[in-house]
């Protein structure tokens, strides 16, 4: 990643990603509800980027730059301790980053904890990845893939709706540093294993787990769980055409995200 630290504006630069996609919402609020609900969400987020962002660290130093694309965000898990207690992540590796990896039906997968101290708290983040391994065999349920397009969820009459456009997610992949090619270049993400189709591209699954985390806050414990169940599909908009985009609908108690009728992101 580049630029974010704790020292400069992360939170804000999050936010203001954040703040643009929650204005095109259903619900009516005013514009300090907005950002008030995008800052909300981008200091929820903010431990798991910054893990992330020491993941990603971790993988290109040990692997070299081209083996941070093509993974799957799969689940994100955070939990807070008050600054000073005794760390409980396990054997880590000398650079600060527990790495355990394991191949399965074609796919590595690749479990990342990392410890992060922000607002007088230390978080224990641990990262879920998911990387295809070899084709998908002729044969295969969903013909290799690791989320399926079928639908058939029907979302709450009560869930709010928000657009996500591709320059959203660009505008993420700028502030928290992760420019994975899923979520960039249209194409990548089906070759990953993804639902996405030749035109499409994916968000990036913390910035779902940011915009939940925005409308629905997470629980007194201090402990998030999210799961990446699906992927959403975004279409790229061509250079002076018309801006595309997608709906989302949240679950306005769970916090759950789904895209059209097929669920994308659970909290746990």
């Amino acid at each position: 990643m580049n630029g974010l630290s704790l020292c400069d504006d992360a939170l804000e630069r999050l936010a203001a990603v954040l703040t643009g996609i929650l204005a095109t919402g259903s619900s009516e609020s005013s514009s300090c509800e907005t950002h008030h609900r995008a800052l909300r969400g981008a200091a929820g987020i903010l431990p798991a980027v910054q893990a992330m962002h020491q993941v990603q660290g971790w993988v290109r130093d040990h692997r070299g730059d081209a083996a941070w694309e093509g993974l799957v965000h799969r689940r994100c898990r955070m939990s807070a301790s008050p600054a000073g207690a005794e760390a409980a992540t396990g054997r880590a590796v000398p650079d600060g980053v527990s790495i355990r990896q394991v191949e399965r039906a074609g796919w590595e997968l690749i479990q990342a904890t990392v410890e992060v101290s922000m607002t007088g708290r230390r978080w224990c983040v641990t990262h879920e990845l998911a990387r295809r391994t070899r084709s998908p065999q002729a044969d295969a349920v969903e013909n290799g893939k690791l989320t399926a397009s079928g639908d058939g969820f029907d979302t709450l009459s009560d869930s709010s709706f928000y657009r996500l456009s591709y320059a959203d997610i660009a505008s993420w992949a700028e502030v928290s540093g992760d420019r994975n090619p899923i979520h960039l270049l249209p194409g990548r993400a089906s070759e990953a294993g993804l639902s996405a189709g030749s035109g499409e591209v994916v968000a990036h699954g913390l910035l779902l787990g940011a915009i939940s985390l925005a409308l629905v806050e997470s629980s007194p414990r201090r402990q998030i769980s999210l799961v990446f169940i699906g992927s959403a599909d975004v279409p790229e908009s061509e250079c002076g055409a018309e801006e595309l985009w997608v709906t989302l609908a949240v679950d306005p108690t769970s916090g759950d995200i789904a895209q059209g009728r097929r669920p994308i992101l659970r909290r746990r």
